[in-house]
């Protein structure tokens, strides 16, 4: 049975400007303004990502300090204290040979939007081979698999970006799926949403094949990627009718009943609530395909926050305490309606950092370790 959570309890401070409180009118137009750089600043922003996630599972040798976050105490997604699992685990990865398939495609979409790659950790238990008709084979027990989407302000980007995340994760264990997607303009939302559905459900068309267990799924994305995690992970509960706010597929298309569960997800510096922009503001009508006036349903159908319910799985929410492109309110928000619906979830805050370091600071690197290890390879 599902607890109610207690109340977001946060282990470090966040600033406001010397004055008054600041207002939920002037909350609302900092986040419009800044979720509108997204286009102005993509380039900036994804080749941060480029390297950040070079250094990021090497910058302190794997032996960054655990951080302190605000979760849920009745149904929390952290370790318990003292747990030296996680450390054993990890100690053994350090040998674990990782075998890529670099890539493939779920899409005939133009380009390398309909892209994807495997990562498979190799061990006495599990070999993997291919044969000459391209398939490719493991033998062994089924394993947890990590879907990883990449940022860019939905614009640019690419899965390369996040390749030495996806081979740390399997070396841990997990079988790691590391997708592109279709980009804004050119394709604009919900395109992309459905493209990480299809990328699930290769999950499902080869979970036999490829050795993964369907029921410990999980989802890791940064920024934009943070934002399609979240999304997908919030609406897998939903009536058909509030899915397809977010799809291009028929209301009885046979796909819908193939889509595995989402076991846990962990979204770093997520735009979550697209509902506070002005009625005529077209900041993000590049992605969304107009004002909120012309598509409200974009907005809405957009916003993670505003499909949160119970049962929803554990979230792991990441942001920079001084993120100026995507606020902290945004997380911030989006965990206190989790907590509210009895979800478990963990808002870590990486002080005196914005938007780009964050990926990279140490503190990130293990919170992901830990909560993948602790939800999927524990449980």
């Amino acid at each position: 049975m599902t607890q109610m959570p207690s109340s977001i309890r946060r282990s470090t401070s966040f600033v406001h400007l010397q004055g008054a409180a600041p207002t939920e009118f002037s909350i609302r137009n900092l986040m419009v303004a800044r979720l509108g750089g997204f286009a102005i600043w993509g380039g900036i922003v994804v080749w941060g990502l480029v390297f950040a996630s070079t250094l990021a599972w090497s910058a302190d040798g794997g032996n960054a300090d655990r951080v302190t976050e605000a979760a849920t105490e009745a149904n929390s997604t952290d370790s318990a204290p003292g747990d030296q699992t996680n450390a054993t685990v990890e100690g053994a990865a350090q040998s674990v040979e990782v075998r890529q398939f670099l890539d493939l495609r779920y899409s005939d979409a133009d380009g390398t939007a309909g892209l994807f790659d495997l990562h498979f950790p190799v061990s006495e238990r599990h070999t993997i081979s291919a044969n000459d008709a391209g398939d490719i084979i493991v033998e062994g027990d089924p394993r947890p698999a990590v879907l990883m989407i990449h940022g860019g302000g939905w614009a640019i980007g690419d899965k390369w970006t996040l390749r030495t995340y996806c081979d740390r994760l399997a070396q841990l264990g997990f079988v790691v799926v590391n997708m592109n997607y279709r980009l804004a303009p050119q394709h604009q939302f919900p395109r992309q949403v459905d493209d990480v559905r299809q990328v699930l459900l290769q999950l499902v068309e080869h979970s036999d094949d490829w050795k993964v267990d369907l029921s410990r799924v999980g989802m890791f994305g940064y920024s934009a990627g943070g934002h399609l995690s979240a999304l997908i992970g919030v609406l897998g509960n939903e009536e058909r009718s509030t899915q397809m706010l977010a799809s291009e597929w028929p209301r009885d298309d046979p796909r819908w009943e193939l889509l595995p569960p989402i076991a846990a997800v962990c979204a770093g510096g997520p735009p979550c609530d697209f509902r506070i922009v002005p009625d005529d503001n077209a900041g993000l009508s590049y992605f969304l395909g107009g004002t909120p006036r012309e598509v409200p349903n974009n907005y809405l159908g957009a916003s993670p926050t505003a499909h949160v319910s119970p049962g929803d799985p554990p979230m792991q929410l990441i942001h920079g305490e001084k993120d100026l492109l995507v606020p902290i309110e945004n997380s911030e928000k989006f965990a206190a309606a989790l907590m509210d619906a009895g979800v478990a979830v963990s808002l870590t805050v990486v002080e005196n950092q914005g938007h780009m370091m964050t990926l990279f600071h140490p503190k990130t690197k293990q919170q992901i370790k830990d909560f993948f290890i602790k939800q999927l390879l524990q449980q």
